[in-house]
């Protein structure tokens, strides 16, 4: 095969990475195998550039290649958008919006919101009728997807397409300064107003619940402002933060919301917290500066990735793109786009180059690969805790490999629980501890020192629990079981009827068993 062939495979293989489907081979089906692609299709290429020197193919053009990546990432995206419909023509419309082969909607509206303005491109610079035509129908599939997924910020980022692309035909059709100005104003004022009405007016406490997490998060932001609180000190410090608000503030209507949270909605935020001041400054450069460049230089390769990068810059705001494989693909992308031509200078410095970037391909290959036998070992572990002895011996195998994974450790407690090992859950839970805090670690923590009749630890984990999230009943079962057990019968009433009393968010057969249980 030659090198152009060789490049299609690479490209494709990277746009399938963002939208692969659900692989059940890990204990993370969906995101996990996204990234394991990107990673193999990454080192594949690194190889293929090597290759592609040495027997004299020549570098690959940089427009030819994004042009390459635009069809294969647009014509996946298409398969994905198909794919959702198919699933809602089956399934119906999900009350939070459609995921596709994502664990959440923002997801599938990240990548449409960096597919739509690539398929605009594709259709501009199209000569033939036919296939200008495909490219609108592709748009408005995508387009009509995205409303779908009911994702606020994707609405926002059609929004600000749509007013670029009506200033760049206002630029281009009208020709006074002081109109082309106005109707700018104009159209900026509109959207803005727009987008204002439709975030006040849908999933209100979705956006009452975000400010929340964002003030929680902002606290602890100014709490090291500077050095941050390290890496995983989100995981570690929030949902103790949240913890401290709801005791000091019971009534407060953010309880009705509390959920276990693992992200600040926020990049630059989330960033903020775990390295201080400089986490988000260097994420503002790595998405402003190849923006910069577009406008400044006017190139045209970076210029068709300059909307894709507002999309990741308008989720970095909003959500969180950056567990998505997409959002890596569009920032390399544009960096590497950013270096109009550059040269390596002598023939020595070019083979040192050359072999840097065959060491660096063929590690991160070895590792990617390695990574993910180790997650499957982790998974077979986790499907044989429910049925088979020998699975703590199969998790303390991988207890090395995976030491500071919170999840991990959180399953291998889980797993030592059910086989009735209480020492090991106990050394597992408060090793998850070291790395992150949450509701689902309180909750674990409590059962094992229940059942060890530590019924001291035991009520002050369920306690932490419910001040974590007020909503939940689990928490107030536990401290029922506590004081059943204890013969503290007074405290025991006083549970059973907050049980009693406390407003239902979701009805459910656990919600109802529990307060059929505590009377």
């Amino acid at each position: 095969m030659n090198n152009k062939v060789h490049q299609t495979c690479v490209l494709s293989c990277l746009a399938l990475a963002c939208y692969l489907p659900p692989v059940y081979l890990f204990t993370d089906a969906l995101m996990l195998p996204k990234f394991y692609l990107l990673l193999l299709s990454v080192g594949c290429g690194g190889v293929m550039v090597i290759v592609a020197s040495r027997q004299g193919w020549g570098e690959p053009a940089g427009k030819e290649c994004l042009r390459t990546g635009s069809v294969a990432f647009v014509a996946v995206s298409v398969l994905e958008c198909l794919y959702v419909v198919m699933l809602m023509a089956m399934e119906g419309m999900p009350s939070r919006g459609v995921c596709g082969t994502f664990e959440n909607p923002a997801g599938l509206a990240l990548g449409l919101c960096v597919a739509i303005p690539l398929a605009v491109h594709l259709m501009l610079t199209e000569r033939k009728r036919w296939r200008q035509g495909m490219w609108v129908v592709a748009l408005l599939l995508m387009v009509t997807v995205l409303w779908f997924t009911r994702s606020r910020t994707g609405l926002i980022c059609l929004s600000v397409f749509l007013v670029v692309y009506a200033c760049t035909g206002i630029h281009r059709l009208v020709c006074g300064k002081r109109v082309r100005l106005l109707l700018y104003a104009v159209l900026l004022a509109a959207a803005s107003a727009g987008m204002a009405a439709h975030v006040r007016s849908h999933k209100t406490d979705s956006t009452s619940g975000r400010a929340f997490i964002l003030m929680r998060s902002w606290e602890l932001a100014m709490e090291h402002p500077f050095a941050g609180h390290g890496h995983g000190g989100f995981g570690r410090e929030y949902m103790l933060r949240q913890a401290a608000f709801f005791r000091e503030h019971p009534d407060s209507r953010h309880a009705m919301l509390a959920d276990d949270i693992r992200h600040p909605l926020n990049e630059f935020l989330l960033l903020w917290v775990e390295y201080g001041v400089a986490g988000p400054v260097l994420l503002l450069a790595v998405l402003l500066l190849p923006l910069r460049m577009a406008l400044k230089r006017r190139r045209e390769e970076l210029r068709v990735m300059a909307l894709p990068l507002v999309a990741v810059c308008l989720f970095s705001c909003f959500s969180y793109p950056f567990p998505y494989p997409v959002a890596w693909v569009v920032a390399c992308t544009a960096w590497m786009l950013m270096p109009a031509g550059i040269r390596l200078g002598s023939e020595r410095t070019g083979r040192v180059a050359l072999h840097a970037v065959l060491l660096a391909s063929v590690a991160l290959i070895v590792l990617t690969v390695n990574d993910a036998v180790h997650e499957h070992l982790w998974y077979r572990a986790y499907r044989h805790s429910f049925r088979e002895e020998g699975a703590l011996d199969e998790y303390g195998a991988l207890h090395g490999y995976f030491c500071h994974d919170p999840y991990f450790l959180y399953s291998y407690a889980m797993a030592s629980f059910k086989r009735g090992d209480l020492d090991r859950a106990e050394r597992m839970i408060a090793e998850c501890g070291k790395f992150r805090n949450g509701y689902n670690r309180e909750l674990l923590a409590g059962d094992i020192c229940l059942y060890r009749k530590d019924f001291a630890g035991a009520a002050a984990h369920y306690r932490l629990a419910n001040d974590m999230c007020p909503v939940r009943f689990a928490p107030l079962e536990g401290l029922y079981k506590v004081y059943d057990a204890t013969g503290d019968t007074l405290r025991r009433q006083e549970v059973a009827a907050r049980i009693a009393q406390k407003q239902v968010k979701v009805r459910s057969w656990d919600v109802e068993r529990i307060r059929g249980r505590c009377q």
